[in-house]
């Protein structure tokens, strides 16, 4: 059964969730998405884990999808995993002698580590999907200098890269940044925009989490392609090695991909993430 709702941050932003629940659940996996995206773009995943009765809970990060939020924007990447801690608590209530996974892709993947690393609740297992450690786009000194004072001068300058795209995609190492026009207009709740804030967030948490990489101590399964375009998979490997936890596992490709659910693999992928936890149930 598919339903959706709110839960209402600590600062008072409305965001929104969505729930598929079978009929007898044995476990509960709450699916955190990637930047521009929202919780409706994880449907087959959840329909495979539902089929294995397990529940799904995923949200609309702040700015994105039917939440609230200015697009594409987070004043401090602490308001992501506190808004995840929110959400865990509300499940945890709801599915109270259920086991409980973590599954976020790149943004997500991002949110879940520093989530784990922060609040450190006791789940059952950790799922990554290229998670955002770092951009594979190597940022010049001068773009960074300029990225750190819009940062703090016009932290919520709105990005679109849409309106940039004949230049964009004749620069080949920034086209796998650009969404895709036809996806934007066929998917209303799909975010274009970006703000400097944001980026800065983001880089300055995949720098922390890797330095934190002790704080882990979690079950955790990472799928990743080795030529992804977007994130860094030399980071993610890195990122893995310094993990003092024993059981840890990776499922790695070699296609180009940076989305699990590229239709060229994803139903492999989504039988092996829901295997992974059936035997740690």
């Amino acid at each position: 059964m598919n339903s959706s709702n709110f839960i209402k941050s600590q600062d008072g932003i409305n965001l929104f969730y969505q729930t598929w629940i079978p009929s007898k659940p044995k476990a509960v996996i709450i699916i955190v998405h990637g930047a521009g995206e929202h919780s409706g773009k994880y449907q087959p995943i959840s329909e495979q884990c539902i089929q294995q009765d397990i529940a799904v809970v995923a949200p609309d990060l702040r700015g994105f999808g039917q939440s609230e939020g200015a697009r594409g924007h987070v004043n401090s990447f602490q308001d992501y995993v506190d808004d995840l801690h929110h959400l865990v608590a509300l499940v945890s209530a709801r599915f109270e002698h259920f086991p409980i996974f973590l599954f976020g892709h790149s943004l997500g993947g991002l949110i879940v580590i520093r989530y784990s690393q922060i609040y450190a609740y006791e789940t059952k297992g950790v799922i990554l999907s290229a998670p955002a450690l770092a951009l594979r786009l190597k940022i010049p000194m001068i773009g960074k200098k300029v990225l750190e004072l819009s940062s703090r001068f016009l932290p919520t300058l709105s990005i679109n890269p849409m309106k940039w795209q004949p230049i964009i995609r004749r620069m080949r190492h920034l086209a796998p940044y650009l969404p895709q026009k036809k996806t934007l207009s066929y998917d209303p709740h799909m975010t274009a925009e970006i703000t400097p804030k944001w980026l800065v967030e983001l880089l300055q948490n995949g720098i922390n989490a890797i330095t934190d990489a002790a704080l882990f101590r979690f079950p955790v399964l990472c799928v990743y392609d080795k030529k992804d375009p977007i994130v860094q998979p030399i980071i993610i490997q890195d990122f893995l090695d310094k993990l003092d936890v024993m059981d840890k596992k990776k499922l790695s490709y070699n296609d180009g991909f940076h989305h699990l659910l590229n239709p060229d693999y994803h139903e492999s992928t989504i039988s092996d993430i829901v295997k992974w936890i059936d035997h740690r149930l």
